[in-house]
């Protein structure tokens, strides 16, 4: 699943995100604006350290782990893991 969807599955929760660019604390109406397409500010671990965090890189985010407790989702996230395509090592003798 991603953020994306978490978002708009619950849309009466908060969310409490830690994502590879900080923390992230999305209120329902927080969450309802970044889905509309409204930036939202993160932290990198210091809440003096604000930053902006867009849509692009918050919404497409994996969910890794969640919990739910007291109407507060806590997501941990990644970005989309690739996958990587390997060819098999080439078998055989080249001459030269």
């Amino acid at each position: 699943m991603i953020v994306q969807q978490m978002l708009i599955k619950y849309p009466q929760a908060s969310f409490d995100l830690m994502t590879p660019g900080g923390y992230v604390f999305l209120t329902p109406e927080a969450a309802k604006e970044l889905l509309s397409g409204k930036s939202v500010t993160g932290h990198p671990g210091v809440s003096e350290s604000a930053r902006v965090v867009t849509t692009d890189e918050l919404l497409n985010q994996e969910v890794i782990s969640s919990n739910y407790s007291n109407n507060v989702w806590h997501i941990l996230s990644d970005f989309p893991q690739m996958e990587q395509e390997f060819s098999p090592p080439e078998q055989g003798v080249k001459l030269c």
